[in-house]
Order: structure tokens, then C-alpha cells, then sequence
């Protein structure tokens, strides 16, 4: 790989790169721009064409053209490099974009015909007409159209296409000599990546009993329905612009409403919303408004990607659309105009499951309460922003008529960081490794040297752990009744021993998950120090104009930053 890094790093001009992307200034040497990896106001986006790298002081993210590529389009570094040779028309050797791009060359040509067939087809075209769709969409899409024929082997011969890669990815099968395509008699929609090259296809079927309605690739090397967004290579440009995205269902959802002129919409095959999907928008925008259906089935949709959202720092928001109606029926009737009167009624996720929730369950009585308490309360834990989890609490609170305090016990709040509501008294973590520790000595075996202890919030609670290693070394065994006999004062050995019992029914591997989730916390910390650091380094380098030095951390800090991303890939 390095030849091949080697070879597109002399060609392309990081400039260029980064330009297509950001707006940029000269400044002295350099050229400095908003970075496009974080929100700010003052620029603090700077490339150096002299040393071909780029670098953020506001989010510390830099590195070469080929790692912007990479963070800007969501990539891997091999995708994004593998992406520059091919637009320079370097050769590689057997690599993942090596033996995918035959197969993209192949879909390429079949997009192609297909859009040729619905050409010279009446029916087809009358029925995308019928829709609303017209000349210069179909043009803008390449929408196409399969004929139901059954074809000879030398179809794809003809095509240019072998067609041991048509069968291999799935879109074609054999029946005696004949082949057959599987989406035959179907309105064929091509489905394209970042890099604005044909991965798969989308097949609508154009009578009302179709089934089933759509049908899509199957997934292969290049295709893989989980991590694909219908429409982000046209929309990319526009969310980050807007820094919003609009996520609908269906296929013809967002082509109608990029007719309309909504541009920064993007669709899900019909399939419910991955992580992987979420991970991808997030590169371009953290605020998210989902358009589904207003019926039970879309509210629940919606609902379950709370979690999801909370977890990944999403401000998520949703617009419910009247009865009878989808983003594509919509947006025909009511036009631009009505699209932005609706977006004008969006609302956070959660506001919904609070409203659909209390009317489900009512709050005139104890068990409507316990039951909508049990229904909403787990949605606030893993929301990472703080401050909107206690105005939720709050509302919590005011709705059911309970004081706040009684609902913290229950939120894990700040999990990781040992930190609870005001007047609570040490650190639920802080009480649980405690806890784990002295019903199962040996997992402190995991914290001895991996400088644990001084990461916990709660000074007493160091103080108990460090004591407890100590004994434990000492005296090759931790005996909760001998221990705590050691300890001054009723308080703190009341603390210990409660802790001991909160957790004695927790099954041994939870046990381990927790003292294993903490040493990966602070494995994480320690790294991010370590980042912080080295960014201190690099601005004192940067100011000097020691350019061995700044490559030198810069290549420190990718390294690091790298097992960061390994480590949270991991769920460390």
C-alpha cells in the first residue's frame, strides 16, 4: 500500500481537494477556512500547501489529502486512497476497490441499459408520468426499466458485461440456458455511492398488487443495504449546507421531493434506520428530521431510534404527515410551499413518545403512570447531552406529579464518569466497582497497574480502592469482614459493606463487564490526554516553524487518534 500511497500523494494537490469541500483564504503561507468537522464561527481550518497536510486547532483533526477524504466522505484510508487512484488512473494491485471496481463497471452498464429500455418504453414512462415524475428527473436519476423477456447467455456479451459478475452479484439467474433478470417488468433505480458510481439497484413494480412492492440487490461486495442512503451522493452538498438531513422511506419519497426542490433528503431502501446509516449522515450534519408515515407503525419507527440517537449525539426531530399521506403524495398536492409550512411543526423525537406514550398509557392512574414511566424513562439514559436529559426529568417529574430525585437512581447517569445528580452521595460507578471488587477479588487483578484508581471522581472512594489493593497484595485474598474492620469510621465502613451487598446477586460475567467497560473508559482518557498533549506540542511546533517536529506529532497524533476510533469501534 505504500507504493500506492506514494503515487496518489505525488499527484494530487491537497489544496484542490480541500477546496471542493471548504471555502478557503490565504493567511501568510497557508489557507485557513470553517472546518467542516465541527462547528465554529472563527475559522481555525488550516492547509498547508507547502507541507500538504491539513490541520484543526478547534477539533484537532488533520492529516494528508488522503485521511481528509476519508473523514469527509466517511470512508476507511484504503477506500479513500483506493478513490484517488481510480480518479487518477492509477493501477492497483489486488485490492478491495481493485476487485470491486469491475462489478461497478458492470452495474454502470446495466444502469445504462436499463435507462435505454424505459426510453423506448410507452408503459414505463406513462407510468412515471403518472406520478408526477418527469423528462429531466428521469434523466437526473437514470431511471430505468427491465423488460420482462427472458434472455440468451450472450446478453451480457453484448452488453460488455461478463456474466459471471452479473449472476455473481445477484441481479440475474439462470434457468436451463436462459437467463432472467430479477427485476423484470420493474422500474429499475440505480443506486450510487459518494463517489457517484453504481453499487445497486432499487426495482418498483408498476401494478398496484405488485408484489413484492420493491425489491432491491441483493447484497454483495459492493452493496450492502445497511450502510447505504438512497440519495447522499446528490445530497451531501445540501446537508452540510443546510446542516440538516431529512430521512424518508421509499425510493420515489425522495425523488419527488428533490423534483420539488428538498435537496437535502436522503432515503433508506424501506428498511428501518441502522447505526451505520446515522454514522454516515453524521459526517455531514448532527441534526436529523425523520418524514415517515403517521401511523402507528411509523410513530414505532421513529420511537426506537431514541436510543440510537441519544447515543450518538443526534439532535433528532420528526414531522408526522397528515393521514393518507407519504413524503411522496405529499409533496405532489401540497407543493414546496406546504412541505415548508409542515417542517415548520417539527418537533424533537422524544416531545412524540412522551405524547404518544401518555395517550396510550394515561396518567389518571398509578399503573397509567407506572406503565408510561417504564415506557419513557429507559429513552433518557443514554442521552449524552446532560443538561436535555434533566429538562426531561423535569418534565418527567411535572407530568407524573414525582419528584425528580426519585427518577436519578434509575438514570445511569454519566455512567462512566462516576458522576450523579447534585446531593447524591459518592459515584454509582464508583459504588459498584467497590462493590464488584470485594465479592470478587480477583478482578482487581484488571485494575492493578493500568492506573484505575485515580480516574475515579469520588476522593473516598480512591482512598477504599487503593486500600483494597493494597490489602489484597498483601495478603493474596480480600475478606469483606476483615477489610472493613480496617477502616476508620462507621460511615465509610457502612459505605463499603453496602456496597458489597448491592451488587452480590450480579452474575459473574456483569460483574467482569463493568471493572472491563471502566479499564477501557480509562484506557480511552488516558489516550485522549495523550492527544491533548501532543496538540500542545504541535501549536508550540506550528509557532516555531519546526516542520520535522510537526510532521513527527502530526503522525503521533493520526496514530493515536487511530486507536481511539479502533477502541470505540470496539465499544471501548
Amino acid at each position: 500500500m505504500t507504493s500506492l500511497l506514494d503515487a496518489v500523494l505525488e499527484r494530487v494537490n491537497i489544496l484542490d481537494v480541500v477546496s471542493q469541500y471548504v471555502k478557503l483564504r490565504r493567511a501568510g503561507k497557508n489557507f485557513l477556512g470553517l472546518c467542516p468537522f465541527h462547528k465554529e464561527k472563527t475559522p481555525s481550518f488550516t492547509v498547508s500547501v507547502e507541507k500538504q497536510i491539513y490541520y484543526c486547532f478547534g477539533c484537532h483533526e488533520g492529516g494528508n489529502a488522503v485521511h481528509f477524504l476519508a473523514k469527509y466522505d466517511h470512508l476507511t484510508f484504503h477506500e479513500a486512497l483506493e478513490s484517488f487512484a481510480n480518479q487518477l488512473g492509477i493501477k492497483m494491485a489486488s485490492t478491495s476497490m481493485g476487485k470491486r471496481m469491475p462489478t461497478m463497471d458492470a452495474l454502470s452498464k446495466l444502469a445504462d441499459y436499463y435507462h435505454g429500455n424505459l426510453m423506448k418504453s410507452e408503459a414505463a414512462r406513462g407510468y412515471l408520468t403518472r406520478r408526477g415524475i418527469n423528462a429531466g428527473t428521469v434523466d437526473e436519476f437514470n431511471l430505468g426499466y427491465s423488460e420482462k423477456v427472458r434472455y440468451t447467455q450472450d446478453f451480457a456479451k453484448r452488453l460488455g458485461i461478463p456474466l459471471d459478475l452479473l449472476l455473481g452479484a445477484g441481479l440475474f439467474k439462470m434457468r436451463g440456458n436462459e437467463v432472467y433478470d430479477i427485476f423484470r417488468g420493474r422500474i429499475v433505480i440505480p443506486i450510487l455511492d459518494v463517489n457517484n458510481k453504481v453499487i445497486g439497484f432499487g426495482g418498483r413494480g408498476m401494478e398496484k398488487d405488485a408484489l413484492p412492492k420493491y425489491l432491491n440487490s441483493p447484497e454483495s461486495g459492493v452493496f450492502s443495504k445497511r450502510s447505504v442512503l438512497y440519495g447522499l451522493d446528490k445530497a451531501r452538498k445540501q446537508i452540510a449546507e443546510k446542516d440538516e438531513s431529512i430521512i424518508v422511506e421509499g425510493y420515489f419519497d425522495l425523488i419527488s421531493m428533490h423534483q420539488a426542490g428538498v435537496r437535502n433528503v436522503v432515503a433508506t431502501l424501506g428498511t428501518s434506520i441502522t447505526e451505520e446509516q446515522v454514522s454516515r449522515l453524521r459526517n455531514y450534519t448532527e441534526n436529523i428530521t425523520l418524514m415517515l408515515d403517521g401511523d402507528e407503525a411509523g410513530m414505532k419507527s421513529a420511537l426506537r431510534l431514541i436510543g440510537l440517537f441519544g447515543q450518538m449525539g443526534i439532535n433528532g426531530k420528526m414531522v408526522v404527515l397528515p393521514e393518507a399521506h407519504d413524503p411522496d403524495s405529499f409533496i405532489r398536492e401540497k407543493g414546496l410551499s406546504g412541505f415548508e409550512e409542515l417542517m415548520q411543526a417539527k418537533r424533537a423525537i422524544l416531545d412524540y413518545s412522551f405524547d404518544f406514550h401518555m395517550k396510550r398509557c394515561g396518567l389518571s392512574t398509578v399503573e397509567g403512570k407506572q406503565a408510561f414511566i417504564k415506557a419513557v424513562l429507559p429513552q433518557l439514559e443514554g442521552m449524552k447531552d446532560g443538561t436535555v436529559k434533566r429538562l426531561y426529568v423535569q418534565r418527567l417529574a411535572g407530568l407524573t406529579g414525582i419528584e425528580e430525585y426519585c427518577f436519578w437512581d434509575t438514570i445511569k447517569e454519566q455512567r462512566l464518569e462516576g458522576t450523579n445528580p447534585q446531593g447524591a452521595r459518592g459515584g454509582t460507578v464508583e459504588r459498584k466497582i467497590i462493590g464488584i471488587c470485594l465479592n470478587r477479588p480477583i478482578l482487581m487483578e484488571l485494575l492493578k497497574g493500568k492506573g484505575v484508581i485515580r480516574y475515579l471522581a469520588d476522593r473516598e472512594s480512591q482512598e477504599v480502592l487503593d486500600r483494597m489493593v493494597a490489602h489484597y497484595e498483601e495478603y493474596g485474598c480480600l475478606e469483606v469482614r476483615r477489610f472493613v474492620a480496617m477502616l476508620e469510621g462507621d460511615e465509610l465502613k457502612n459505605s463499603v459493606l453496602s456496597s458489597a451487598l448491592e451488587v452480590a446477586e450480579y452474575p459473574v460475567d456483569e460483574m467482569e463487564k463493568v471493572i472491563q467497560d471502566y479499564c477501557q473508559h480509562v484506557e480511552m482518557k488516558k489516550l485522549k490526554e495523550e492527544a491533548k498533549e501532543i496538540t500542545g506540542r504541535l501549536a508550540e511546533a506550528e509557532q516555531k516553524g519546526d516542520d520535522r517536529a510537526l510532521a513527527e506529532l502530526l503522525e503521533q497524533k493520526r496514530q493515536v487518534v487511530q486507536v481511539m476510533r479502533s477502541k470505540s469501534a470496539k465499544g471501548g
